[in-house]
C-alpha cells in the first residue's frame, strides 16, 4: 500500500503529498474518525482513487505529536527571535527553551534582523546560547545574512518554527523557499510587538526534496505546567554536569547546601541570569503545584460530603 505524507487540512478536506511529489486529495475511512484523528505531518497508509483522490486506511506511528501547534513527526524546532524589533528578551527565549527541552526537541535559534543592530551587539546576543550548545544563527531578511546557513540547518529536517510574533518567521520561510510569497506583519510601535500572519497548519517541502517546514501560527501556549520541579533543571543543558557535584541526590539548586550548580554559577561557568530564570520558573512551578494541590484537597472534601 503507497505511503503519503499530510500537507494540509481545510474543512475536512486533506491534501496528501504522494511518493513522487504530487498532491492529492483524500479522506480517511470512518474509524480514523473515532480516534486521535489525523493532523498535518502525519506519514499515511492510502488506496488510491484515480484520478487524484485517495482514502486514507492508516496512519503510521508517530515520532511525535505536538498539542499547540497540532503538528507530527517534528524532527527539530528553529526557535526565531529578533535582536530589535520587537527587543530581545532573554526571559521569553529561556521560557520557550525550557519548554522544548521538556519536549525533547533538538532546536536551532534563529535570531533575525541582524541588520538592525551592529556586528558585535549581535555576536553578544548570540554567544551564551552557543556557549551551552545550541547552534545559533543571526540572518536578516532585509539583505540576505545568514540565508546558507538557515538552508544548512533545514536540510533534511521537518522542521517547525516557534517564536514570539514580530520576529520575522514568515519572512524567513520567504527567504528559505523562493517564491512562496508568504504574507508578512509589521511590529506595532505601541505594544512592541508583532501579529501572527498565519492562520492555518500546513507542512511546505523545501526546494529539491531538501526537508519539510512547517507553517504554523506558533506556540500557542508557554506555560510550563507540565513540567515537575524535580525536572525542571534538566531543561538546562548546562546544569547537567555541575549537578553530578551537588551534596545531595534530588538537590532542586535553590537552598540546598553543597550545591554543585550554585557553584558552577559562583565561577562564571554558568551565567548567572539562566540561573535566575530558573529559580523564576521554579517559583512559578511550586505555586501552580500548591494550586493543583489545594483544588484536588478541595475535591476530595467535596466528594465526602
Amino acid at each position: 500500500m503507497p505511503v503519503g505524507r499530510i500537507m494540509r487540512i481545510i474543512g475536512g478536506f486533506y491534501y496528501l503529498s504522494t511518493e513522487d511529489g504530487a498532491m492529492i486529495t483524500a479522506a480517511p475511512r470512518g474509524k480514523l474518525r473515532q480516534t486521535d484523528g489525523i493532523v498535518v505531518g502525519d506519514w499515511v497508509d492510502y488506496e488510491l482513487i484515480p484520478p487524484d483522490q485517495a482514502v486514507i486506511e492508516g496512519v503510521i506511528p508517530r515520532t511525535n505529536l505536538l498539542k499547540r501547534p497540532f503538528v507530527a513527526n517534528v524532527t527539530q524546532v528553529a526557535l526565531v527571535f529578533a535582536h530589535k524589533n520587537p527587543d530581545y528578551n532573554y526571559l521569553l527565549m529561556d521560557r520557550f527553551l525550557v519548554m522544548l527541552e521538556a519536549y525533547q526537541l533538538p532546536t536551532v535559534i534563529i535570531l533575525n534582523k541582524s541588520d538592525l543592530v551592529d556586528a558585535k551587539t549581535a555576536e553578544e546576543n548570540a554567544e551564551p546560547y552557543r556557549r551551552i550548545g545550541y547552534t545559533t544563527l543571526c540572518t536578516s531578511t532585509k539583505n540576505g545574512q545568514g540565508k546558507a546557513d538557515l538552508l544548512s540547518a533545514l536540510h533534511g529536517e521537518t522542521t517547525t518554527l516557534a517564536g514570539p510574533s514580530g520576529v520575522g518567521k514568515s519572512a524567513l520561510l520567504n527567504m528559505a523557499i523562493p517564491g512562496l510569497n508568504q504574507q508578512t506583519g509589521a511590529v506595532s510601535a505601541k505594544i512592541g510587538r508583532g501579529r501572527h500572519t498565519t492562520r492555518e497548519v500546513r507542512l511546505i517541502p523545501l526546494p529539491e526534496g531538501d526537508g519539510y517546514i512547517f507553517d504554523t501560527p506558533g506556540f500557542t501556549r508557554l506555560d510550563l505546567d507540565f513540567i515537575s520541579r524535580s525536572d525542571l533543571a534538566g531543561c538546562f543543558p548546562e546544569f547537567t554536569s555541575p549537578a553530578e557535584n551537588c551534596r545531595f541526590q534530588g538537590c532542586r539548586h535553590e537552598q540546598e547546601p553543597d550545591c554543585g550548580v550554585k557553584a558552577a554559577v559562583q565561577a562564571g561557568a554558568i551565567y548567572p541570569w539562566r540561573y535566575e530564570h530558573y529559580l523564576i520558573f521554579l517559583a512559578e512551578l511550586k505555586k501552580w503545584e500548591e494550586q493543583k494541590y489545594q483544588r484536588t484537597g478541595h475535591n476530595r472534601k467535596q466528594q465526602r460530603s
